[in-house]
């Protein structure tokens, strides 16, 4: 699996939104050391259980690309990796309420995804469960951890980027946004947070 680029220079994006200074402080490791980034065209995150946190890679991995989150990166800007469970967000006040695996982030947009390809019943009520599990967790923490952290550094992250959330499961399951269940969960969402749910292995960023 190819290594995407490790220069380790704080990216303008975060520059601007000052999210390293407002997490710095919420795990074992820093901001500066854990975030990625790359302009690549085809991007594929996924939940690294040996690492026990998200990493992704710019080949698709043929063994587990079900199981992938795509971002596609079409203008090849400049897209950084936020690995927040297990490495960004890991102090234990801050993960009581649940902790999504990581954000994507440009100079324009901010996506917190969850993912939940361990799932392998295709029991209705298994895959409605988890989707509950997921958005609490990706509510909570840019609710409950990201958002107060920002504002405590002054900052307004509402005014820098457009904020959106993803639930992954294994492709293979067919899980998406067109169900009419998980339709009313992204309506919910929509209506009660006033941000954007989906139920979908991929995006396409600006």
């Amino acid at each position: 699996m190819p290594t995407l680029s490790q220069n380790r220079d704080l990216p303008d994006a975060i520059k601007r939104i000052r999210l390293c200074s407002a997490l710095q402080h919420c795990g074992r490791i820093g901001v500066n050391d854990a975030f990625d980034k790359s302009d690549d065209e085809n991007l594929y995150v996924y939940d690294d259980a040996s690492l026990d946190y998200s990493d992704w890679t710019n080949v698709a991995p043929a063994a587990f690309l079900s199981k992938t989150f795509q971002a596609q990166n079409p203008n090849k800007n400049t897209l950084v990796l936020l690995p927040l469970d297990g490495r960004i967000i890991t102090g234990e006040h801050f993960i009581r309420g649940g902790i999504c695996d990581c954000a994507l982030l440009t100079d324009k947009e901010l996506s917190f995804v969850e993912f939940k390809t361990n799932v392998l019943s295709t029991s209705d009520l298994t895959i409605l469960e988890h989707a509950g599990k997921a958005i609490d967790q990706l509510w909570h923490t840019y609710d409950g951890i990201i958002n107060p952290e920002c504002r405590k550094a002054d900052i307004d992250i509402t005014l820098k980027v457009n904020i959106d959330f993803y639930v992954v499961f294994d492709n293979d399951l067919s899980v998406t946004g067109v169900r009419a269940d998980f339709q009313d969960l992204q309506s919910e969402f929509l209506q009660g947070k006033h941000y954007p749910l989906y139920f979908q292995n991929n995006k396409q960023f600006a």
